[in-house]
């Protein structure tokens, strides 16, 4: 894709209100819209990972961030609708940590190797 760095940029750009919104909701227990709301945040974090699968300095922490909203989407929902499903947030916040960790030890140092 000619312009993916453009795209994945204007992608993280657009990531920033929606995931803001989606927590206003949460806030505010605007459950329907909360939900609403979860969809394209979680699409959009989908997206970013699906274009940065050939660059690991990008696919991992993004990985972490899609992991992220999973589990934070899970927990919204869990608490808006009195739902027992909050402890499966722990899958992908544990996911989220593997990731990065996985960015700290493999993406990481290629990254400091390119600087030189």
């Amino acid at each position: 894709m000619k312009n993916k760095p453009q795209l994945i940029y204007w992608l993280e750009i657009i990531h920033i209100p929606l995931w803001l919104i989606k927590d206003l909701c949460w806030l505010f227990v605007w459950d329907v819209l909360g939900v609403i709301m979860a969809i394209p945040t979680i699409l959009v974090a989908l997206i970013m990972v699906i274009i940065s699968t050939d660059d690991r300095s990008k696919l991992f922490p993004n990985l972490s961030i899609l992991f992220w909203i999973i589990a934070n989407s899970t927990w919204m929902i869990a608490e808006f609708y009195n739902l027992n499903i909050k402890h499966f947030a722990a899958i992908p916040f544990g996911l989220g940590l593997l990731s990065f960790f996985i960015f700290l030890l493999i993406a990481k140092p290629n990254l400091t190797q390119n600087n030189h």
